[in-house]
């Protein structure tokens, strides 16, 4: 839900600057911005094209969800997927929402976004769309991943659009209640990663900080997806290895007994974790909204999923 004007801060120390490009141009830096008219609404975002990208050979697409009162520079460089994209050859995109929240699925009576009705399941669905047709795309690799706010926008479009989607993942943001009641018209493969000591998006769920709606917990998401990708109750728990035993956390990794890999389910419990991105580190974030696991890279981990997804 909140990524703050905090990271905002991060994002203008670290100097961070934005070059438009033609798509597949030679110029060093690979970052277009651009514009996509919604319902006589201008949205923007940014476009991230690897070096290796030649045109010819389809590469996959990811799209990323900033939090709220963030946007999608600063999402570039907190979950740094433009690096991944550079080592794994695809096109990562990070669209920004109108205003400070991305209209999720929650009954939140203090998101403009929502008051407003903003269709961001159509703005997302049709920059898939654009991205598809200007760039050589493999439209069966197309991805989701989300933090926060962005996290419940990305669990939103696995149920609205699964059909144009190959995987989603969602960073410390969980199911709107509201939202499951709903039944995804085929089954998506989901990863949700979330810090048990989340002071933000609390792991058991409930009605979030004013009146920003109602989620379900972290188990309860992960079981909505696992009855609607038609998996057996079983599940298995692994214990990660804690590669940093300073970070004050523990990663348990909950795998549900899917038949088939496209209807594949991980759920990620952070043991310690707060509200933050596994693997980037931010002072100021950490003294505010809990201990950030450094046991696990989240950009690395979920592109390792989303790689082994292809949607038929």
């Amino acid at each position: 839900m909140m990524m703050t004007k905090v990271y905002m801060v991060a994002a203008v120390l670290c100097g961070a600057m934005v070059v438009s490009v033609l798509p597949g141009g030679a110029a060093a830096d690979r970052n277009l911005k651009g514009v996509l008219t919604v319902a006589g609404i201008n949205r923007s975002y940014e476009v991230h094209v690897p070096a290796s990208y030649g045109g010819r050979e389809p590469v996959p697409l990811l799209m990323v969800l900033h939090g709220s009162s963030a946007s999608g520079a600063v999402m570039r460089l907190y979950s740094r997927f433009n690096e991944c994209s550079e080592r794994n050859n695809f096109i990562v995109a990070y669209p920004d929402s109108l205003g400070p929240y991305w209209n999720d699925g929650r009954v939140d009576m203090n998101s403009v976004s929502y008051k407003a009705n903003i269709d961001d399941v159509r703005f997302i669905s049709g920059l898939i769309d654009q991205l598809v047709s200007r760039y050589s795309v493999d439209a069966g690799r197309v991805y989701i991943a989300g933090f926060s706010n962005g996290g419940m926008m990305a669990l939103r479009l696995g149920i609205a659009i699964p059909e144009k989607l190959a995987a989603i993942s969602s960073v410390s943001g969980l199911l709107p209640k509201h939202l499951s009641y709903l039944r995804p018209a085929r089954p998506l493969p989901v990863m949700i990663i979330q810090g048990t000591e989340d002071p933000i998006v609390p792991s058991e769920g409930g009605k979030l900080d004013g009146k920003h709606g109602e989620i379900l917990s972290a188990v309860d998401t992960a079981a909505y997806w696992s009855a609607r990708n038609e998996c057996s109750t079983p599940v298995g728990v692994q214990v990660l290895p804690d590669n940093d035993p300073d970070d004050g956390t523990l990663v348990f990794r909950v795998t549900y007994s899917c038949e088939k890999s496209e209807s594949e389910v991980v759920l990620l419990t952070i043991q310690g974790g707060g509200h933050s991105w596994p693997g980037t580190r931010i002072p100021l974030v950490q003294k505010k909204w809990g201990k950030t696991c450094m046991d696990i890279d989240a950009t690395a981990v979920i592109w390792d999923f989303f790689s082994c997804h292809r949607r038929a």
